[in-house]
Order: C-alpha cells, then structure tokens, then sequence
C-alpha cells in the first residue's frame, strides 16, 4: 500500500464497529445447524471440465465448468449460466462497466436470496456463514457466503448462497451458486472465469499497481487497489479504491466502498483530491480539495446528503502521497528518526489537515510507528517508501493490512 497511515476507508469503519454493537462471529459457523446440514456443506464436485463461452460478437470470453448455455445479453453486460451437476446452475456476469466491489457482492447475494424465498417462502432465519477477499489475475474481488433458513408451506428449509465479485477498470464480474456445500467447487470456477476472461478495455495502463488485502478482527475483511498513472499533461493520477464486508453480528452486514483520485505534479506537490465513500449501497460523502482563486485550499461537496465548504489553514499546505511515499524512503535511509505530514482525510475530518507522523522503528528495520490523532498504527515498508503490512488496533477493533500482489515498477 502506498500511505504511510492506513486506508480511508479503514478510518471509516472504525467509527461504524466502535459506534455498533459489535458481537464476534462464532467460531463453527455451522454450531446451531443440524448435522445433516453440516454434512451436506462438505459435498464437491470431483471433476471439473473447463469449456470455452462467448458472446456472440466475440467481445467476451472466458471459461465455465460443466455445460455452459448460450450467454444471454442484459442491459450494461452479459449473463452466463452453466450446469455443473452442482443441484443448482453455476451464474455469472460480467459487467461492462466499473462497479462498487462490496455493493456488487451485497446485491448478488440479496438478488439470489430474495428469488430463493419468492419460491420457497419467507425468511426464517439467516447468518453470515463466509466473508473473503484476495487477488484473481490482477483484479480484486470480495467473497460472501450466506447460510439461512425458508418457511416453506410444510416445513423449513436451509439454503446457502454464495457469492463471489471482482473489478478492475471499466470491467467487473460476479458469480452466484444456490445450493449447500460446492464451496471449493464455486470458488475454482469463479477464478477460472475471472483469470480466462478476455475483454476490451480502454483503461490507461499504470506503471505501477498493487493490491493489499485487509482483515477486521473476526468480524470480516477487505481488499484495497491503488494504481499510478501519467497523465497526458505529465503529471501523476493515483486511483486508490478500497472495499469491505464488516458483521457487526451474525445476521447484520455493513458494505462499505471508497474512492480517491489525486493528481500530483512530478515533484510531488498536490495538485488536487476527490474522495467518495459509500456505505451500503449509498454515498455518504463526495468531497474535493483544490486551491481557489487565492491559492488557499478549499474542501467541498457533500457530507453526509447536505452540501459541504470548508477554507483549509493557510499556514498548511497537504501532503500528497508521492511526498509520503519519500517521507518514508528519507526516514529509513537519513538521520531523521520522525517525519511529519499534514493530511487531508475526509473519513476524519474534512474541513482541516491533520497532522501525522512516522516514527522509525530503531528495533525493526523498514518498521516505523504512525500516528494521527488517537490512531496509532505500526508499518512495515518496502525500499521505495511503500507499505507493505500495517497492524492497527482501537479499542476491540484490530486491523492488519498486507500487500498480496504488485505489478509494474514504482520507479519510473
């Protein structure tokens, strides 16, 4: 991860876990469940053959176990569906646009449990049975599982729902299966339908990109992707997007995505921010900062459905993130042991800069301690000054950070 101090988006969710009623998830989720269930969660298909699908004008392809139907078209994607003798279809989409990773898991698994209960019956009882996150042919994803009970006419039934989501770019791609157990089977087929899938894709490539995976206690977990790009005029784009699925209990989930864009000049000074946070499928935030007319850094937009304007201190100026990027590389490499950074960070406080800082770690090499306020987050760093694993805890809520994959050179 680039920033010295953790994700946005991890600010975020502190405030909603401290501001909740927070329950650990249990140990076995399948404790309360019979145990014909808990034997019916075990059942895998054995053999997988992996076959070719397409659309038909060719823009789309990439592979599906079992017998794969004809892809059906729906408004801004396509719809694939293939028997995998798994008692349920095996469904896939493949957006052609970007979407809200964490939404996009949430609503797949809602739009499957709702046509399951307009089937079966009403809900009777529901658990998070599985969240998960991780890197798939250089693409993010999320994965959902849930595990709940129908009331049908004569008697209850358990159904499970998986779900699992990944974008990159302006494509995104999901994949459901309804039925108990096939979680290993579901899981090989989403990544071999991710990993095959060929599609165009006008996204300028970056120099550089990674992608960090996030673990919230036991309550859930998240995934993070950062890239940098040269902009026509020379100057550095930085596209951080950061997603999650948080339980605040068994049966409540929290879907939380985040957006930023900076654009920095060579040298590393900021030129400007845009910030955009949802949560549960809503905006809760869409903010700017840029320099006005009198060279003082203004922050504007929405916060929270009212319009928001703040003029920032004109004795600070914000540091981007390439200039932390070298704070870090300075702070291991010279004599300095602390560095300090005045950041804006709008999940805090958007009408200010805060003040930062990083401390080295003299027991630890490339370790320093980070502070912001009442945070405090420990980091280990790679050569060019970019986090690599972070472990932060605040009251019961602990959250460890770690890069899973890299692609590009940082140095241009």
């Amino acid at each position: 991860m680039p920033r010295p101090l953790p994700p946005l988006l991890l600010i975020t969710l502190i405030a909603l876990l401290l501001a909740s009623p927070v329950t650990r998830a249990q140990q076995d989720p399948l404790s309360r469940w019979p145990d014909w269930v808990r034997d019916s969660m075990q059942t895998e298909s054995r053999r997988m053959k992996f076959r070719a699908v397409a659309t038909p004008d060719d823009a789309l392809r990439s592979k599906l176990p079992g017998k794969p139907a004809d892809p059906e078209a729906f408004d801004g994607g396509w719809y694939f569906a293939s028997d995998i003798k798994a008692q349920s279809p095996l469904e896939c989409y493949i957006f052609t646009k970007s979407m809200d990773l964490a939404s996009l898991a949430n609503l797949m698994a809602e739009t499957n449990i709702e046509t399951i209960t307009d089937t079966h019956g009403p809900l009777a009882t529901r658990q998070i049975f599985h969240t998960g996150s991780g890197e798939i042919a250089g693409m993010p994803y999320l994965a959902l599982e849930w595990l709940y009970a129908v009331k049908s006419e004569t008697q209850n039934m358990v159904a499970f729902t998986k779900v699992r989501a990944a974008t990159k770019g302006e494509v995104s791609i999901a994949c459901a299966h309804n039925y108990l157990g096939y979680r290993d089977t579901f899981a090989r087929a989403f990544a071999e339908f991710v990993s095959n899938a060929e599609y165009a894709d006008d996204t300028p490539a970056p120099y550089f990109e990674e992608i960090a995976q996030f673990d919230v206690n036991s309550l859930g977990t998240g995934v993070a992707y950062n890239s940098y790009t040269i902009d026509e005029d020379g100057d550095i784009k930085i596209y951080a997007v950061e997603s999650s699925l948080i339980a605040t209990d068994p049966a409540t989930l929290i879907t939380s995505d985040s957006y930023s864009i900076t654009y920095s000049m060579p040298n590393g000074q900021l030129i400007n921010a845009i910030d955009i946070s949802l949560e549960n499928g809503e905006i809760t935030s869409d903010l700017r900062l840029e320099l006005n007319d009198d060279d003082l850094w203004v922050s504007s937009g929405t916060l929270e459905g009212k319009t928001f304007e703040a003029v920032l201190d004109g004795a600070q100026s914000p540091t981007s993130e390439l200039q932390q990027i070298e704070m870090a590389r300075e702070l291991f490499s010279g004599d300095d042991t602390t560095k300090t950074a005045h950041l804006w960070i709008p999940g805090i406080d958007p009408s200010r800069l805060l003040e930062s800082t990083m401390t080295r770690d003299e027991t630890v090499e490339q370790q320093a301690v980070m502070t912001m306020g009442p945070i405090t987050a420990t980091g280990r760093f790679d050569d060019e000054g970019l986090l690599e694993e972070s472990d932060m805890t605040i009251g019961p809520v602990t959250i460890n950070l770690r890069r899973i994959w890299t692609n590009g050179s940082f140095s241009r």
